[in-house]
């Protein structure tokens, strides 16, 4: 019991940067944002210590869990959802940056055909069943698979 009182009673910044700095690994592993918080009080308490010397590691517990479990709620409640919403960004999702942008018809049979939209030729329709025309400038109004659904303008 006393090697513990004494390794307790040692706890210094590096002891909390180091703890942070696994935390940080184990954030990196996992990827969730549950561990940062947790790293984040263990960062601010090694910095406590550094300024007030004679902070007793009791003390050192009580603040780390109390600004861990701020951090917690706080990060679970306004960060990790923006980051799902940053998520879906629709990043390498044609449809996302496609739709209500021109494109000009270049082989056309009724109301199907084909546009090219950017670099790219794509299979489209019509949205409203007209027939398309080569050369014809249209906006793309939604995809459908591989298809671009299409109306004149």
């Amino acid at each position: 019991m006393d090697a513990v009182i004494t390794f307790l009673e040692g706890l210094n910044l590096w002891w909390w940067l180091g703890l942070a700095g696994l935390l940080l690994i184990g954030e990196l592993i996992t990827g969730t944002t549950y561990l940062l918080w947790p790293a984040a009080a263990a960062f601010l308490v090694g910095l406590l210590t550094m300024i007030f010397a004679s902070l007793g590691w009791p003390w050192q517990f009580v603040i780390f869990a109390a600004i861990a479990l701020a951090f917690l709620w706080a990060g679970d409640r306004w960060v990790r959802p923006r980051l799902k919403a940053g998520s879906d960004s629709g990043l390498n999702t044609r449809a996302t940056y496609l739709v209500g942008q021109r494109a000009t018809v270049v082989s056309a049979s009724g109301a199907t055909g084909r546009v090219r939209a950017g670099d790219t030729e794509w299979p489209a329709e019509s949205l409203d069943g007209s027939a398309l025309e080569v050369g014809q400038s249209v906006t793309v109004s939604e995809l459908r698979g591989t298809t671009l659904v299409v109306q004149p303008g």
